[in-house]
């Protein structure tokens, strides 16, 4: 498997945030959570697939859709479409299975 390309970003924060961060986490743990949050954001606005947010968030899927849950959000958009298609799906299924 071929290794993903990474590159470093730099973002300024406030002192107090800082210290808030340094003071209740290791410097790895911040880095999960941010990464974490990252994903979430991205993937709810529509910029990243599931698939990759759970990449970038460096946990499995099932794991990626807990913490969405946790946070109140969608894995999967499920449309007045989508329910409509579902529906007359099941009124053929219904008549099929009827004769």
């Amino acid at each position: 498997m071929a290794a993903i390309k990474t590159e470093k970003i730099e973002i300024d924060l406030p002192e107090d945030i800082l210290f808030v961060m340094k003071g209740l986490e290791k410097p790895e743990e911040v880095k999960k959570k941010l990464k974490i949050a990252l994903a979430i954001l991205l993937f709810q606005e529509g910029a990243i697939s599931l698939g990759k947010a759970t990449e970038l968030a460096d946990m499995s899927r099932i794991k990626f859709m807990d913490v969405l849950k946790e946070h109140g959000l969608p894995a999967y958009e499920y449309s007045e479409r989508d329910f409509k298609r579902d529906q007359q799906a099941a009124v053929k299924y219904r008549k099929a299975a009827a004769k």
